[in-house]
């Protein structure tokens, strides 16, 4: 599918957020081009309903449904805008309902509909909830945004993309912790944050922080980050605060204790001679922590931290 092409008059070049107003005209010529092209049901979600939390790096997502089965979804970009269409047939979408998968349940209840053949509409009487899996799958996805933070952290390539990652990875460790002390389904930064005053308060800091980051990212140097440790102190402030999220959401939603990297580190300098941090890599599937590090001579050292065992092996 081509991109779209959307002008905006000078008003909206005068408004606040000039994407937000972008992504709803996008939204719409999207829907017009999809309906076309045989879609009985297309559904906005994410950011791109709320004014307040859409940023200049936001996307607009959208989930359409076809009479048939669709194998491919479809990402395009535009300007600053990412266009993410989730494509499902109508017997997937029903099958990923019942198993309890995050983006559909999340479009289902609180999703925007654009166009409706009557689908969605039944779908919405049927009242599916979470389950198991759902939790599984915000512990997947949080764990790994906050992997692909951690190694542009280290070898930044890309700002927008670090703090993007980081604000994912700590909505969606949030949101298991939610559903896990709760069974609540829950979307949108407020809520979030409304929820963790009870359930977490002493992450509430933390997660304005993550998204104060990624709302002023350009303020940041894009530079390469050669230490021991993960500091303290301009970026690896904000790692070392979803890496909280994550500490905290493995011991609630799945039991398991999770070490702070930098004390794995400080046991691993005993062993070996350090030259900098180099990203890891947080599996819960497989219960597994991998810590890359430079050693003295350039090679390249990759720990297996056991979850389970609490131990490397």
């Amino acid at each position: 599918m081509s991109a779209i092409r959307v002008d905006l008059t000078d008003e909206d070049e005068l408004m606040e957020n000039r994407n937000f107003v972008l992504a709803q005209k996008l939204a719409k010529e999207y829907c017009k081009k999809l309906r076309k092209e045989g879609a009985i049901s297309i559904t906005q979600m994410g950011s791109s309903l709320r004014k307040d939390e859409f940023m200049g790096n936001s996307d607009l997502d959208l989930l359409v449904v076809y009479e048939k089965p669709v194998k491919k979804n479809i990402k395009i970009e535009y300007n600053e805008i990412e266009v993410n269409i989730l494509r499902r047939g109508k017997n997937q979408l029903v099958k990923l309902l019942i198993e309890g998968n995050p983006v559909d349940l999340i479009a289902l209840k609180f999703g925007k509909v654009l166009f409706d053949k009557g689908t969605l509409k039944n779908l919405r009487n049927k009242n599916f909830k979470p389950t198991k899996q759902t939790i599984k799958k915000w512990m997947h996805t949080a764990s790994f945004n906050l992997m692909s933070a951690s190694h542009n952290y280290s070898l930044p390539a890309c700002i927008c993309c670090y703090f993007k990652s980081l604000h994912h990875a700590a909505r969606d460790f949030s949101r298991a912790i939610i559903l896990k002390e709760k069974g609540e389904l829950i979307d949108g930064d407020k809520h979030i944050i409304k929820e963790l005053k009870f359930l977490c308060p002493d992450l509430i800091e933390k997660y304005g922080l993550i998204l104060e980051g990624r709302k002023n990212f350009e303020k940041f140097e894009q530079k390469c980050v050669e230490t021991v440790y993960i500091k303290r102190n301009e970026l690896g402030r904000y790692l070392l605060a979803a890496e909280d999220f994550a500490r905290r959401a493995f011991g609630i939603a799945l039991n398991m204790k999770l070490p702070k990297v930098n004390k794995l580190i400080s046991y691993l300098k005993e062993k070996y001679e350090i030259y900098h941090f180099h990203g890891f890599s947080l599996s819960p599937e497989r219960k597994e922590l991998l810590i890359g590090l430079i050693l003295k001579d350039d090679e390249v050292k990759i720990s297996q931290y056991d979850l389970e065992k609490e131990r490397f092996i």
